[in-house]
């Protein structure tokens, strides 16, 4: 009997729309959404880091490496203070 209802609670929840489903993640209040979401995040954060950190390493490299041009340097780092 327990694997009917799974059976229907999956059906409903395949025939929503991927707006809604993600609308109900986001603004949820329920514990255990929210430690899921945060554990996704930290793990997005993570690897954006990671790559950052891979790009930074291989510039630095040698001297004078032109794997990250001046002007992307610039432009892609929020932290540098523009002229």
């Amino acid at each position: 009997m327990s694997s009917d209802v799974l059976a229907i609670q999956n059906a409903e929840a395949a025939s929503r729309p991927w707006v809604e489903t993600l609308h109900e993640w986001v603004t949820t209040v329920d514990h255990k959404r929210l430690g899921i979401l945060y554990i996704l995040y930290a793990l997005v954060f993570l690897v954006i880091g990671g790559i950052e950190a891979t790009i930074i390493r291989i510039q630095l490299m040698r001297p004078h490496n032109d794997f990250v041009s001046p002007q992307c340097s610039i432009a892609c780092s929020p932290c540098m203070v523009r002229p």
